[in-house]
Parts: C-alpha cells; structure tokens; sequence
C-alpha cells in the first residue's frame, strides 16, 4: 500500500500556517527532546488509561506554538506499568539479533522486541499471539524495523516509516477457519505492511492529573494493511483474504491516528489520545501516571475506609466500604505491574456501608492488588498477599 502522495506536503502546511497567523516566536522557545528518554533496560514506565467527555476539543487543535492543552480531568480507569527487560530473556530472542529491550504490551504476553541506538527507537517486531484471533503463537517480524521515536525531536520534524511482516505456518496447526476453506492447502501465510507518517506540528504545555507539562505533540498517522494467503501446489501462493467478496477475518486496512505529547525529561509521554476514524472523537487516552500505582504505599482514597479481611487469604475475602452515592461498581484483582487480572464483582448497588464477601480466582500465591471503581473512577486500591495450601 503506498502513502497518498498529499502525505508529505505536511510540513509545507504546518509553515503555511505558521506564516497565515502571524507567528513570530523563534524555534528556540519550545523544548528539544534528545535520546535520554530512550527506554533502557531496568526501566519501569507508568501509566494509567482513563476518559474525558470533550477531550477532542482539548487535543485538535491547529499546528502552532505556546498552545494549551488540559486533561486534568480525567478518570483513570486502569493502570500499566511498562517494564522493559534484557532482551535475552525472552523466548525469540534468536530471532531479534541486536535488540536492545524486551517489553510486553498492557495485557499480553507477547514480547516485543526494540532496537534502540542513539538516534532511534525501533520496534523489531514481536512473538506471540497473532493479531487476527486465529489462536496461533508466531514470530512477526518488521522488516525493516519501524520507528517509534527518534532523537533529537523539535518541532516541524516529519518522519516517516515503513515496513512489511511475512509470517508463513504449515496448515497442520491452521485452525478450522483457514482448513475450511483450502482442505488441500500446505501452508498459510499473514502479510502485513505498515505505512507510518509523524509530524511535530505544535508546541506548549499538557496538563493531566498530577501536573503540568512543556510538550511538544507528534500527530501520528499509521496505515496497516492485513493480508492471508494459502500456498497450494502447484499454484503457489494464492492471496484469499476474501472469499466471494466477503471478508473473513480482521482484514484490509486500517488507519488510525494518534497525538503524542512528549516532554524532554519524562520516558512516558505525558499522554497518547487516540481518536475513532472520523477523527472527531477520542476513544481512549494513556497518560504519564504520576504516582506509580505500585509503590511501597496503599494509593487508595480514603484508604482507612476501606477495609479487606482477612489479608493475607487463601479462598476467599470480606471488603468493606462507604459509597456516598448510588453508583456501578466494579471490583477488580490486579497483579504487582498494575495489569487488570479479575474481575471479582460487578453491579449496581445504593449508597451506604458495604460488606461483601467475594470468592478469590485461582492464581498463584504472591502479592497482587485489589481496587474498587465506582461509575468507572478508581476510589479505593489496596494490596492483597494471597497464599496457598
């Protein structure tokens, strides 16, 4: 799939801008963001994903300096803390000569695998689970490696990035979905191609729980086109992504575009909104979580009115709070990194004192984390040190 050839005319717009509006500010006035914020092994990131009613209006706003942004707003809903690890330690390692760092994505346990060098952060690819649901373990390799980041980053920078996957498997481990479809197949294969453009198009400050920061804001936009074929002798390969003009899996392509406000002493980017293809609705918005949610103290609200018993338990546990209102409340067992694990109770319940006894899923003993979420905002978050028999 080629870029539209509109795509890098997006620097020639920012300064058309620039000049329509009168801007006069020198380029030394915003921030330049250099490689000490590339990712290293040890790292621990912190994040947390939340919502905000109107956040487009906050984030789209035209190219520009000394511009404004707040999300100050927003509810946290879920919490990751994004550990980055020696890359020999995993599985494929073989398989990413020269990778730098080794992370798993929120709620997975895929391994992605990162080249990083002083210019440049680049994603190598992954092992895991493939992306069309077929159940299957495989190694996705970007060939080349595609951009992440790179250093120095300032404003009016545009980068862009391209790479394909070709990932082949024998039609024994095929599920039912592929075999259906060519009984006398010998193999499949999944092809993706990815189409990456980066734009530093303004700069200012990004306000989220916690803080205020000077940002600059990447618009990132990524076209990735999904593709299976089936190698049938003596055809070849036969591409049948559809079948009688219906798809049957995840694909064609996408388009998704995302804004990253980055700071030049923050590793997290102080928040990552990413919007519905229409572009005029945030779907979901990562930020820099100030306090990590996994530190040696409880964070929970009025966490003395919180009460889990007995701690540590084995089977089974008893909670007690206060709600000041009617609400939907969700309870959910988290792990040590702030991964959601359980959900142990769902409803709706009124306002007062609360005791509940809930029952524990089996996991392995250790420590983990319980926290309670009440019309979607986090309120209490305690730990829990589970032990078995």
């Amino acid at each position: 799939m080629n870029i539209p050839s509109t795509l890098p005319t997006t620097k020639t717009l920012v300064f058309c801008f620039m000049l329509a509006t009168g801007f006069t500010q020198r380029l030394s006035a915003q921030i330049t963001i250099d490689n000490s914020v590339f990712p290293v092994v040890g790292d621990t990131l912190h994040f947390a994903f939340g919502n905000q009613p109107g956040a487009i209006n906050q984030i789209y706003t035209p190219p520009g300096f000394g511009q404004q942004w707040n999300l100050s707003n927003l509810q946290p809903t879920h919490f990751w803390n994004q550990v980055f690890k020696n890359p020999q330690t995993g599985a494929a390692s073989a398989n990413f000569p020269g990778a730098s760092l080794l992370y798993h994505p929120y709620n997975s346990d895929n391994q992605v695998y990162l080249h990083v060098s002083g210019t440049q952060v680049l994603n190598m690819g992954y092992f895991g689970l493939d992306e069309l649901g077929l159940g299957l373990n495989l190694l996705f390799k970007n060939v080349p490696a595609l951009e992440d980041s790179w250093a120095p980053i300032n404003f009016f920078d545009l980068h862009q990035s391209a790479s394909n996957v070709l990932t082949a498997f024998d039609a024994p481990i095929a599920p039912p979905v592929l075999l259906n479809l060519v009984p006398t197949a010998d193999s499949f294969r999944i092809r993706v191609s990815y189409q990456r453009v980066s734009a530093i198009d303004a700069t200012g400050t990004m306000s989220i729980p916690g803080g205020t920061f000077e940002v600059l804001r990447k618009k990132q936009t990524e076209y990735k086109s999904t593709a299976v074929d089936v190698k049938v002798a003596p055809l070849g390969w036969i591409d049948i992504s559809t079948i009688g003009g219906q798809q049957l899996l995840p694909l064609g392509t996408d388009t998704s575009t995302t804004f990253h406000f980055l700071n030049n002493v923050s590793k997290e980017p102080i928040a990552i909104c990413t919007l519905n293809t229409a572009q005029n609705t945030v779907t979901s918005v990562q930020y820099k979580a100030v306090s990590p949610t996994t530190g040696t103290d409880d964070i929970a609200k009025d966490q003395a009115q919180f009460g889990l018993f007995p701690n540590p338990a084995q089977h089974a546990v008893t909670l007690q709070w206060e709600l000041q209102k009617a609400a939907d409340v969700r309870i959910v067992l988290f792990d040590e990194t702030g991964r959601q694990l359980h959900t142990l109770l769902e409803e709706t319940m009124a306002a007062g004192l609360q005791t509940i006894d809930l029952a524990l899923p089996k996991t392995q003993p250790g420590l983990y984390f319980v926290g309670l979420l009440a019309d979607g905002v986090l309120k209490y978050r305690t730990k829990l040190l589970i032990y078995r028999d």
